[in-house]
């Protein structure tokens, strides 16, 4: 299980390596993004959250890029 992490700074949690990469991030609430990390010297994974100060998207910003236009003229 991946741990929580408040204060990101670039490195890992366990090792302190710089070599680490984004896995995934999605939508935690409007107004936070959740972010999983992950280490290529130690293979720790953590999570981190950080502010969404951008609005807010919209329902059909979010199913967009999920559906094509099925419509056939």
């Amino acid at each position: 299980m991946a741990e929580i992490i408040k204060d990101h700074d670039g490195t890992c949690a366990r090792c302190g390596s710089r070599l680490i990469y984004l896995e995934w991030d999605e939508r935690f609430d409007p107004h936070q993004v959740q972010q999983l990390w992950k280490c290529l010297e130690c293979r720790n994974e953590f999570v981190t959250f950080r502010s969404s100060e951008g609005r807010s998207p919209t329902g059909a910003e979010i199913i967009e890029p999920f559906f094509t236009n099925l419509v056939v003229e």
